[in-house]
């Protein structure tokens, strides 16, 4: 008898931990609520759960009929037959002889380095009558393709459905940091195969958040509390002026420290912290520049040696140098990160003049490292490009996938878009009177525009122009587009115009951003001040908004209640005490406003409730604004040393506003 029941123990002590060992592990299908999307799950990257009839995947592209002379292949869709949600894919098939057909689907690149397997569900019956070969295929960016034999990676079947399960190792070909495409492919041996198959959730699976955690690996570092509550008080309590900026400046140059690709050495363009995780994982000409000011910026407040600056700086130079662009020096206006894969050709005419402006200060800030490097880009852009000869105006860009210029205008010279202007007739690519022929208001006659504009006809640079304003509050101002501040203020990162336009740009930068208090504060009763256009928390997701004081605009953005910190950053180059103020207010009225990163990008002021989101281009105006007031223009020197820089000077001095 005890011999009998040490067997029977011994017995079940191997079936447990030897035997149906596969059986025993939780499966990633167990995780899925019965009736619930997989949409609806972080561990998933759903492809295509076919519960919209419009034949597109997940991420709206189409999928294509891949079919030989003499085969058939017919899509439709069942609303009904689905095990987890909605509807499910039919295929109907009839394929000769020795013959493949198939159905593919492609997608932006899409980064699953942490994904553990790839999943697909097939109709039990179909699979069973299917005589032929079954195969998933996986295609990554570099053009590696893997066929996987479908019916030999079965999980289980769950009602009328196949579970099928692949590991991510068995795709040993693909890179899965570049996923894009997938294929579905009905292989006939020596005789024809005909039939109907049903296909519902392809899908990826890994840990939870595989999306986030797929791109986070490929990061120097990400922020590891969304709140930085320690930090704000310690803020609060630094009474000392340049203390207290100088700690901001600190954490606001861990973005550039750690959010950047390992690979190439390029930053991302955003991140958000917090409830909803995320990491955009592209740039463009603008977030590469003010990375490089803000290497040098780091460099000016010792927060970075300058072996390490002209380091950093280098190696995202090198990779530049591989990035497609077209012949004529411009770069494309959206870059993969990690692939430098160019998602759109298209050519925008300030991120291209802010890259621009980023070389002149490099090879001014580090003349020996890039001087003749800095110097071949800068003399390939040729912003004649975007000239429109029939206004003297500068197109917004070109379109190289249509090749067609933009059929708008950078109009107003109270705008970002000035800096192409002062780039351009800096290299000799503009003639001087292009200034001239920029509005500093619209035409009289245009009247749709917020305020008839008052002022007189003069000569400018032997140019007729019409000399106008606006008024607000009894003050005179020549107007911008939407009335943000990042409109008047945002070129002063690089060019003095507090300086040299002591007649024009700069006395009307610093009267917008006094009536933008007055505004926000006496008429608005707001806390806090500075309205521009900032990213906004939308449910799980973001949106970028335009925000402005219509008031202060030509057409006008919206005021909604939504500040943006890096408004008042900028006015550091104009009213550097009302801004430091709003810094303290901001951090005394929203608990949540300060990150380990330093501020974050909007707050709505009535509600306080705020977007804890990182742009690199805003933090990079709060990080450039802080190093210009801390060492006195150390960026702007740069760039006004500069041929390019000296001719601006001569822009800014050629004009009286009012």
């Amino acid at each position: 008898m005890f011999l009998l029941l040490r067997f029977l123990t011994l017995t079940l002590f191997f079936l447990n931990v030897f035997g149906c060992r596969e059986k025993s592990s939780p499966s990633v299908l167990d995780s899925i609520p019965q009736g619930k999307s997989l949409l609806s799950m972080s561990n998933f990257e759903v492809i295509d759960h076919f519960n919209v009839e419009n034949g597109k995947n997940q991420f709206k592209q189409t999928w294509k009929i891949n079919i030989p002379t003499g085969a058939e292949i017919k899509l439709s869709r069942d609303p009904e037959d689905a095990i987890y949600h909605g509807g499910s894919l039919g295929v109907e098939y009839s394929i000769p002889p020795n013959q493949t057909a198939g159905i593919s689907t492609t997608f932006k690149t899409l980064d699953l380095s942490r994904a553990e397997t790839v999943l697909m569900l097939v109709r039990s019956e179909d699979l069973k009558n299917y005589s032929g070969r079954l195969q998933l295929v996986l295609r990554d960016q570099r053009d590696n393709r893997q066929e996987i034999d479908i019916k030999k990676y079965v999980e289980e079947t769950r009602g009328n459905w196949e579970k099928i399960l692949i590991p991510k190792k068995d795709f040993g070909k693909i890179n899965f940091d570049q996923i894009g495409e997938v294929q579905i492919e009905w292989r006939a041996g020596s005789k024809p195969v005909a039939g109907k198959m049903a296909i519902d959730e392809i899908a990826f699976a890994g840990p939870k958040e595989l999306i986030f955690e797929s791109m986070l690996d490929n990061l120097k570092g990400f922020p590891k509390e969304a709140i930085a509550e320690s930090r704000r008080k310690e803020l609060i309590g630094t009474k000392d002026e340049k203390e207290f900026l100088g700690k901001i400046a600190a954490d606001t140059w861990k973005y550039f420290e750690n959010v950047v690709d390992k690979k190439t050495a390029l930053p991302e363009d955003h991140i958000r912290t917090g409830r909803t995780l995320a990491i955009g994982n592209y740039t463009g000409p603008t977030n590469i520049a003010l990375y490089w000011l803000s290497c040098v910026g780091a460099y000016d407040l010792s927060l970075i040696s300058e072996k390490v600056a002209i380091e950093k700086i280098k190696t995202s130079l090198d990779t530049l140098a591989g990035m497609e662009h077209p012949e004529y020096g411009f770069y494309y206006n959206f870059y993969e990160t990690h692939t430098l894969r160019a998602t759109k050709r298209y050519l925008s005419t300030i991120d291209n003049a802010w890259l621009a402006a980023a070389l002149v200060v490099l090879r001014q800030a580090f003349p020996q490292e890039f001087s003749a490097r800095a110097n071949e880009i800068f003399s390939r852009m040729n912003f004649s490009k975007f000239y429109d000869e029939a206004n003297g105006q500068l197109r917004i860009g070109f379109d190289e996938d249509l090749g067609e210029l933009s059929p708008y205008h950078y109009g107003l010279l109270a705008s970002e878009a000035r800096l192409a202007s002062y780039i351009g007739i800096g290299k000799g690519d503009l003639k001087q009177e292009h200034w001239a022929r920029i509005y500093r208001t619209l035409p009289k006659e245009w009247n749709w525009q917020k305020q008839v504009p008052q002022g007189s006809p003069k000569v400018l640079l032997n140019v007729p122009i019409f000399q106008g304003f606006y008024t607000y509050r009894d003050k005179k101002f020549v107007p911008s587009w939407g009335g943000s501040l990042f409109e008047y203020l945002a070129p002063t990162l690089v060019v003095d115009e507090q300086t040299y336009g002591r007649e024009n740009l700069g006395r009307n930068n610093e009267i917008v951003t006094d009536l933008h208090i007055l505004y926000a504060i006496r008429d608005k009763k707001y806390p806090v001040w500075g309205i521009a256009p900032c990213a906004i928390q939308y449910g799980r997701n973001w949106q970028y908004k335009e925000y402005g004081i219509p008031e202060l605009a030509a057409k006008g953005y919206p005021d909604e209640g939504v500040v943006a910190p890096y408004a008042s950053f900028l006015a550091l180059a104009t009213r550097p005490k009302n801004a430091v103020e709003n810094f303290r207010n901001l951090l005394a009225e929203y608990d949540e406003i300060y990150g380990e990163f330093g501020f974050y990008d909007s707050v709505v002021v009535a509600s306080g409730k705020v977007d804890q989101q990182y742009l690199l281009i805003d933090q990079a105006m709060n990080f450039i604004a802080m190093v210009n007031y801390l060492k006195q223009g150390s960026i702007t020197k740069r760039f006004h040393s500069d041929p390019v820089g000296k001719k601006a000077e001569v822009l800014l001095k050629e004009e009286k506003f009012f």
